[in-house]
């Protein structure tokens, strides 16, 4: 059993808006990173914060839990242990803008051996990233400054290489949105 986690707490600041409900195919982002992930897990936690009613709304219906991250501007890793608190299970971790991840990237991650597993495409590391509930005590003690990268490269990970440029997109610009709204809808 496998749990999946989707990030959402952020403010979006760069995008100047709520990146997580800019549309592609007639559907929210966060809606497509959902559909990516939700086939390979047992749970789907979304942790939302600034945008909570909003995220909520757009995916009324879904089959999800909602946690909201009351403390969202400490950082992502706040929201990164606000879900972890939520798990039970080895648990993946995706960012709620990472919408994309193709069935085989998520397959290949469940196959792996390692605790931790990282996928990786063209010498790029991205996500999701697969860790074990072996470590979830340890990740929630650690201090809200620290990150997903410093647990991760604490740990001799195992490295899933994919064919999936996906696990390595961050909407970060509104640029970044308008190239992935085009080669995505044009398909």
């Amino acid at each position: 059993m496998v749990d999946g986690i989707i990030l959402a707490g952020g403010k979006s600041t760069r995008m100047k808006t709520n990146k997580m409900l800019l549309t592609i195919n007639e559907h929210p982002i966060i809606w497509h990173t959902l559909k990516s992930i939700e086939p390979f897990v047992d749970k789907v936690i979304i942790v939302t914060g600034l945008y909570d009613k909003e995220i909520r709304e757009a995916l009324k219906g879904e089959n999800v839990t909602f946690v909201h991250n009351q403390n969202y501007e400490k950082g992502m890793f706040s929201s990164v242990q606000k879900g972890i608190n939520e798990t039970q299970n080895d648990f993946f971790i995706i960012p709620g803008d990472c919408p994309f991840v193709k069935p085989k990237t998520f397959k290949a991650l469940l196959v792996g051996k390692g605790e931790v597993r990282v996928p990786r495409y063209l010498n790029e590391d991205g996500h999701p990233i697969y860790i074990s509930k072996e470590y979830k005590d340890e990740i929630l003690s650690m201090s809200l400054d620290s990150n997903l990268k410093i647990f991760r490269d604490s740990k001799n990970y195992e490295i899933i290489n994919v064919e999936d440029k996906n696990i390595a997109i961050n909407l970060n610009e509104f640029l970044d949105y308008q190239n992935i709204k085009i080669t995505e809808e044009g398909r």
